[in-house]
């Protein structure tokens, strides 16, 4: 890693990240070109996967490989990117250790590490349900077994919170409702929709739009249902308030937790949720380092357009830090 005398990193090569490291070369253009600043993307990754794509993958066939980019040709050129995984961040230190051992050190650092499906912690969720919360691949199984389904008792769960983008449940049950709409087989297909929130939108202004759409298409809505385990023998989903809901199809949101680094790290919760102020973005406790998007603990929707947001207000604080 090229010194300059000061240096960037970011860590992760998602929508936060992606975002954070071309903000940061736009306003510092003229510092970079002086050598007076670095900007590195850290992406375990070579390519970038588009998330909000999975729902297409899993109900309107899309092919997986229309979603990935290579993360080279979505950064500007006078991004330094580093396509090795980050291991372990150290923010007393100010360093970022690679997978291979090779260490960086930052001036300032942007965490955008996102977050990761957490089947594990519902017994049988895993073995029991399909999700499109995890890969294109597994979106694809989804798409795969209802072509195939021809009849019976289809559960879209939301099995446990918080999880990535707060509506793809909702949309994923209206495009089940539509795709066998469109094979003529809706009447055939008992659709349910399991929710741990009072209403079948956590926000309540949405659930108003949303909740006569469900009523219109004959989706039944089952809510204050906290999953506790699933049992795929008997195709029965229990919750911690002791009802049972039982399915021939169960797609379930699963819970969701903070990266592997940063648990790893010891930077965040118990979960992973990284402890951010809503206002400056700055991890609590330090001035240099920021968290964006899913890693932080902020009680705000897990999206792009709030990655997005954030990564506006962290690196124009590190842009107005380093001037």
């Amino acid at each position: 890693m090229h010194k300059t005398p000061v240096d960037i990193i970011v860590v992760g090569g998602g929508s936060g990240g992606t975002l954070s490291a071309n903000l940061l070369v736009k306003h510092l253009a003229s510092e970079i070109r002086a050598g007076q600043v670095g900007v590195y993307l850290v992406s375990g990754s070579p390519q970038h996967v588009f998330q909000p794509g999975y729902l297409h993958v899993a109900f309107k066939g899309q092919d997986p490989a229309e979603l990935i980019r290579e993360e080279r040709s979505l950064v500007s050129p006078d991004v330094q990117l580093v396509e090795e995984p980050a291991e372990r961040i150290d923010l007393k230190a100010e360093t970022v250790t690679l997978a291979s051992g090779k260490q960086l050190r930052y001036a300032y650092l942007i965490i955008a590490t996102g977050s990761v499906a957490n089947l594990k912690v519902i017994p049988g969720l895993a073995e029991a349900s399909l999700n499109f919360h995890t890969s294109p691949d597994e979106s694809r199984k989804i798409w795969d077994t209802i072509q195939q389904f021809d009849g019976g008792h289809v559960v879209v769960a939301i099995a446990g919170v918080p999880h990535k983008c707060p509506p793809s449940p909702n949309e994923a049950v209206f495009l089940v409702d539509d795709h066998f709409r469109k094979r003529g087989i809706r009447d055939k297909v008992k659709l349910t929709f399991v929710t741990p929130y009072p209403r079948p939108y956590p926000a309540e202004p949405m659930s108003r739009v949303a909740e006569p759409r469900f009523k219109e298409r004959g989706i039944e809505v089952v809510t204050f249902f906290n999953a506790e385990s699933v049992d795929p023998a008997k195709r029965e989903m229990y919750s911690l308030e002791g009802d049972t809901v039982s399915y021939d199809l169960l797609l379930a949101v699963p819970p969701h937790r903070g990266a592997d680094v940063i648990l790893k790290s010891g930077i965040g919760d118990r979960d992973g949720w990284i402890p951010t102020d809503k206002n400056t973005m700055k991890i609590s406790g330090y001035e240099n380092a920021y968290a964006v998007g899913d890693a932080t603990d902020i009680p705000i929707s897990k999206t792009g357009v709030t990655a997005h947001l954030e990564a506006i207000t962290a690196t124009s604080n590190i842009v107005s830090a380093i001037r």
